[in-house]
């Protein structure tokens, strides 16, 4: 994998949201246009990584709620060409609580990666709850790697961490000092999150999978909107 797909996509809300509610609503509004695609229904519908994730709409308010028919950008990225493609054709026929104004999709070839930043909050589940600082950095950077390497052997069955090596970061740095609460209130859950800094290694398996998560996101519920990361070179 030599690039990922990223559309920029400016919309309008029907109704003021908060900002702890705005993944769910882009959350939805994306689930909407599947509808439109066979292939896009069964991928929603499968139990299998949706390769990609959003960022929250920018610019944000002062006070944290996105305001009705004002303009706003967020940036969907996808490591598959055929999605992004997809997307680009059906998101605006989507029905929710936006209306698509325009978009526009670029590409970004691989290049290399010395840090991760997390821009939505990431989601790791222990024993049926997202993780928390008393449950150890340890636990969380063993899924960190785990999940990677999942999403590397998705797109490339042969891939394979070099033996003696752990992860493909070399540190991790808590970016938030309380959980970040983001609600889902169609599914009646509300999700707690963390935004970390990881220092990513040179070696080329590392920046393969630092740069896989770039394009699908770090750790689990992608599609929801968490875990969108950008690079530091």
């Amino acid at each position: 994998m030599n690039c990922y797909h990223e559309i920029l996509v400016t919309l309008q809300f029907h109704e003021d949201i908060p900002v702890s509610e705005v993944q769910a609503a882009l959350s939805e509004l994306i689930n909407n246009s599947m509808i439109f695609d066979e292939q896009l229904k069964e991928m929603h519908h499968r139990n299998a990584f949706k390769q990609y994730t959003f960022c929250l709409p920018y610019p944000l308010e002062s006070d944290r709620i996105y305001r009705k028919a004002r303009l706003y950008c967020f940036h969907l990225r996808t490591t598959s060409l055929k999605l992004a493609l997809a997307f680009r054709q059906w998101l605006p026929k989507a029905k929710g609580p936006a209306k698509i104004v325009s978009l526009e999709l670029k590409n970004y070839g691989r290049r290399a990666i010395s840090e991760l930043t997390t821009l939505t909050p990431v989601v790791c589940t222990v024993d049926n709850r997202c993780w928390l600082p008393e449950n150890g950095l340890a636990l969380l950077a063993e899924r960190l790697q785990g999940n990677a390497l999942k999403k590397c052997r998705n797109q490339e069955p042969a891939f394979t961490v070099p033996a003696g090596e752990d992860y493909f970061f070399e540190h991790i740095q808590m970016l938030n000092q309380k959980p970040i609460v983001v609600h889902y209130k169609h599914k009646g859950a509300s999700l707690l999150g963390h935004k970390l800094h990881l220092s990513i290694k040179p070696q080329p398996w590392a920046q393969q999978m630092a740069f896989t998560v770039l394009g699908e996101g770090i750790l689990e519920k992608n599609a929801w909107g968490f875990g969108y990361c950008i690079a530091g070179r």
